[in-house]
């Protein structure tokens, strides 16, 4: 298998580190909002607010740290990325089919849109290939960081 697949994976899974603890760091700040926004969902309890905000610390950055420090042994980290990320696409198509136009939560004032949902099966689809093909080391794991700022200043 060529490198370069196992080096953009990589990237593509610390971006979606970086992005799950920017996500979470945002709605811990920002609790009575993110409450109010799964309330707006009307798919699942606000209580899900304290827990969906502890994964996305947890994993996110669980995920980079094993990435900087050791690579190798990744794959369980990816996997549980992947498993969180393909949550969110899921949960995100079933809000903008039956609810179009409620707000993601996810970094401000967006509403779920497919460019939404694309996102999470996007980032999802990366952590599990990463998981598959290996980590690569640190410097796929900056270019990782280059790409959620990006990410994270268009969206």
């Amino acid at each position: 298998m060529n490198i370069f697949w196992a080096a953009a994976m990589t990237v593509l899974s610390a971006a979606g580190a970086i992005l799950l603890v920017a996500a979470g760091v945002g709605h811990a700040v920002r609790h009575r909002e993110h409450r109010a926004v799964l309330r707006a969902h009307g798919l699942l309890p606000p209580a899900f607010a304290r827990p969906a905000t502890g994964a996305e610390l947890l994993i996110g950055a669980g995920t980079l740290a094993v990435l900087l420090a050791a690579p190798a042994n990744a794959a369980p980290a990816v996997v549980a990325q992947a498993v969180l990320y393909g949550v969110f696409a899921g949960y995100a198509g079933v809000l903008r089919v039956r609810r179009p136009g409620v707000p993601c939560g996810c970094f401000g004032t967006e509403v779920v849109s497919w460019a939404v949902v694309a996102r999470a099966a996007v980032l999802a689809a990366g952590s599990a290939a990463c998981a598959a093909l290996g980590a690569a080391g640190p410097l796929c794991v900056a270019a990782g960081a280059v790409v959620a700022m990006a990410v994270y200043l268009l969206a």
